[in-house]
């Protein structure tokens, strides 16, 4: 990761949580929770889905980017507080697959519908200010 990217990350955690950030550089949680690294035969068939996923985000105005390891397919977890039961584990099979926000909610017992994407939403984003290799989040 590079610093650039690794400075904002940091400040934007500690603005957001001021706790602990652990990076795990050599990815080896990835390995000991058993998240599916693609390979050259299982990439091309994820290549053909994954488009299709990013037509339908690019459809309903949500943007991303393609930076990192596009082999590494991840997931998430949802940990009970105390961390001694595991409330939702999605893993991701091709690249392109996400978590439905509704399934996070009821995993954390939250009643209601997620927020749906508005137009627009991008223009809402914090401004973030760079200097050198320190981004920080403008107030």
């Amino acid at each position: 990761m590079c610093p650039f990217k690794l400075n904002y990350i940091l400040n934007v955690w500690f603005e957001l949580f001021s706790t602990d950030l652990y990076i795990d550089t050599k990815k080896q949680c990835y390995k000991d929770l058993g998240y599916r690294r693609l390979n050259l035969f299982s990439a091309i068939p994820s290549l053909f889905k994954s488009k299709s996923t990013m037509s339908k985000a690019k459809e309903e105005s949500i943007s991303g980017n393609l930076s990192g390891d596009g082999m590494q397919n991840g997931g998430v977890l949802v940990i009970s507080k105390g961390g001694d039961k595991v409330l939702l584990d999605f893993r991701q099979v091709n690249p392109g697959d996400h978590v439905q926000p509704g399934d996070v909610l009821k995993a954390l017992n939250i009643d209601g519908e997620p927020p749906k994407p508005s137009e627009g939403a991008s223009s809402s984003k914090p401004k973030v200010e760079c200097n050198d290799d320190v981004c920080t989040i403008k107030k």
